[in-house]
């Protein structure tokens, strides 16, 4: 019998496990979300511990995007 425990699972994926892998897309999608909770964080209506937790949770999701920007892979055109 196959033990899958040590098996790679998806609702496991962790932003920092060197196998992750983030399309141009991803990241942009990331850089939404992060405005979307620092407009959150930014309402008077957010106690302001839940507004650090926002805008802390943006700022890494900002590093996340900023590491895949400066990280990723460039497609280079062929010289012509």
């Amino acid at each position: 019998m196959l033990d899958v425990s040590d098996a790679p699972s998806l609702d496991r994926c962790r932003p920092s496990c060197a196998n992750i892998a983030r399309s141009d897309r991803h990241a942009s999608e990331l850089l939404a979300y992060a405005r979307a909770l620092e407009k959150q964080a930014a309402s008077e209506a957010v106690p302001s511990p839940l507004a650090d937790r926002l805008a802390q949770r943006a700022g890494g999701l900002r590093d996340l995007a900023d590491r895949h920007e400066h990280d990723r892979t460039h497609v280079q055109e062929p010289p012509s």
